[in-house]
């Protein structure tokens, strides 16, 4: 960005432009055309609209406020929705901008929760099959692509995360390059349109040598990142083959991103492609380059069978370590070390609260529950300011039926730190024992908001809905739970016990048949199959299933009722007398 000829009234500066029409001042004074001079807070948000004036689109600069580009974002996030990035540094900045360690915080959290989509599987196979497309160059903190490359290849990459570490990045490298232009987020990211003004010169210099010898595909970048826009266009950036920007056009869309980039593209000989997508790209690139090597199913197996291999090496190294007796021996002395050093610091009465919690989990662990609770409380009362007592107390309370203390722990712990999904969930467990069921739901949602990935949230969600009588609801989150985790069989089970109330016999059925492949045991399950199959007037599939629950738990006097019920519909009296007489005696 140039400096302009407006001068600053504040404290003299020259200004600098961030956009056509809006120039700012390091002291916090800035200019837009249609307002003059102004002082910026730190609610501000600066972008560029294209307006209609006239009978001309052109880019203006728009001063937007922080809290309605928040909530803009996360309601495009609910609906599915692209998200621009045309606010992309000053959100950051302004997560930043009043508790740094906050703004780290909340940037951890976003990335602990992402995973790589489906198209990172083919990003990682192009990053690794040759040398030809093998550098990632991002303006993200995130290690998204690190993950895919760790899920779908035995390739680890050289991540280049700080300027300083650029002249390591040679194209004759045989592994992976992450180049990230703004740092990672362990290297003081830059977030702010004052700090992404200009390129690093150590990047400048790596990223054209780059450039002279890659074929660019500009996926996911609307140019709304000024250093490496202007370094783009730079003269000195030769792209001698050229580049393909892809834009957003598919379905939804079809106007080419600004003109700015249009007159880039045109400069370098490059072309526009329009996608829906990055997963939709990168699957339409995997198709033509490898076939069906990238088809999902291939995709899914090649994980599993990833999965399976780590969990294999995992599992025999630690049936090795666990032979080797200096490794036993060595664990038994650290356990002895830290009980004797507890013990001394008993005696001189300078136990900490760590030492406490310490106490609380090994009686905890033993089935003291009472003795943990003492220990945990004792924790609280030498610091009250630690999360940790709070949970594992109200687990305690929970476990021994204190439910009003085990509420209040789980209550602390919202207030000392509201955005930890833990004490939503056990809160929301405690209301549901105690039958109120609408708390518990809000809580569950809570839950869901904060990891929507979790899945024994969905399905205790799931659980109070069915207790609510909002079936819908709860088939729609026994759903979920069973996408998250398709080889539990307790969504399956309760997802049918919705079904058989609404109705829905044939569908009653599946879940029950997937929970008896889960789980060949569950007598529950074959019961409810066979009331399924009774009123079918299935009655031999019937009895068998009543048979099989009874085998699996011969005090279950329902199914000897049921059974006598159906033997009577078939004639059989002396068996359903049988049946009869062995309920009552339960």
């Amino acid at each position: 960005m140039g400096t302009s000829n407006k001068v600053c009234p504040g404290c003299g500066r020259k200004m600098k432009q961030q956009f056509i029409g809006l120039q700012h001042c390091k002291c916090g004074i800035s200019w837009k055309k249609d307002i003059g001079f102004f002082e910026r807070t730190s609610d501000m948000v600066f972008a560029l609209e294209r307006r209609t004036i006239g009978k001309k689109v052109k880019q203006i600069p728009v001063i937007h406020e922080f809290d309605e580009i928040e909530k803009s974002w996360q309601h495009a996030k609910k609906e599915g929705r692209p998200i621009s990035s045309e606010y992309y540094f000053d959100i950051y900045k302004l997560r930043f901008h009043t508790n740094p360690r906050k703004g780290y915080s909340y940037l951890e959290k976003i990335m602990d929760r992402c995973d790589p989509s489906l198209g990172y599987h083919t990003l990682a196979k192009l990053l690794t099959e040759n040398n030809q497309h093998n550098l990632v160059i991002t303006t993200n903190f995130d290690s998204l692509v690190e993950d895919a490359l760790f899920l779908y290849t035995d390739k680890k990459p050289l991540v280049v995360s700080h300027e300083s570490l650029v002249d390591y990045m040679d194209a004759n490298i045989q592994r992976p390059i992450v180049a990230k232009v703004h740092r990672g987020l362990m290297y003081d990211p830059f977030n702010s349109p004052e700090t992404t003004n200009e390129l690093k010169s150590e990047w400048r210099k790596a990223l054209i040598h780059a450039l002279n010898i890659y074929t660019p595909i500009v996926i996911g970048y609307a140019g709304g990142d000024h250093s490496l826009m202007s370094f783009l266009e730079d003269d000195h950036t030769d792209m001698r083959n050229g580049v393909y920007w892809c834009y957003r056009g598919g379905s939804e869309r079809s106007d080419l991103p600004e003109e700015r980039i249009q007159r880039f593209v045109e400069n370098k000989n490059g072309y526009f492609v329009a996608i829906d997508g990055f997963d939709a790209l990168m699957v339409e690139i995997g198709k033509t380059m490898y076939g069906d090597a990238i088809r999902p199913g291939l995709t899914a197996e090649h994980l599993q069978k990833q999965y399976n291999k780590r969990v294999q090496r995992y599992n025999e190294q630690w049936d090795k370590l666990n032979k080797r007796p200096e490794i036993q021996e060595a664990l038994h002395e650290m356990n002895q070390a830290e009980q004797r050093e507890e013990e001394e610091r008993e005696k001189d009465q300078t136990l900490t609260a760590w030492d406490y919690i310490r106490r609380g989990n090994r009686a905890n662990d033993e089935g003291y529950k009472q003795i943990a609770v003492d220990e945990y409380s004792k924790a609280i009362e030498i610091d009250p300011e630690i999360i940790t007592p709070y949970y594992n107390r109200g687990n305690a309370h929970r476990y021994l039926g204190h439910f009003k203390e085990a509420i209040e722990d789980y209550n602390k712990m919202i207030e000392l730190d509201p955005e930890i999904i833990t004490p939503y969930y056990n809160r929301g467990l405690v209301y549901g024992i105690l039958g109120r069921s609408k708390e518990a739901a809000k809580d569950f949602v809570k839950a869901i908001e904060l990891d929507p990935d979790d899945a024994d949230a969905y399905y205790n969600r799931g659980f109070i809905y069915m207790d609510l009588g909002h079936f819908e609801e709860a088939i729609k989150d026994f759903d979920k739970a069973i996408e998250l985790n398709p080889n539990d069989s307790t969504p399956y089970y309760n997802r049918g016990n919705v079904h058989r109330k609404l109705g829905h016999l044939g569908e009653a059925l599946k879940d029950y048949n997937r929970v008896i492949e889960l789980d060949p045991n569950d007598a529950d399950a074959y019961y409810k199959r066979g009331l399924i199959y009774n009123i079918l007037k299935n009655y031999s599939k019937s009895i068998l299933d009543f048979t099989q629950t009874i085998q699996f738990n011969p005090n279950y006097k329902n199914a000897y009722l049921n059974r006598a019920k159906v033997y009577l519909s078939i004639g059989e009296e002396e068996l359903a007398a049988a049946d009869q007489k062995k309920a009552e005696e339960l």
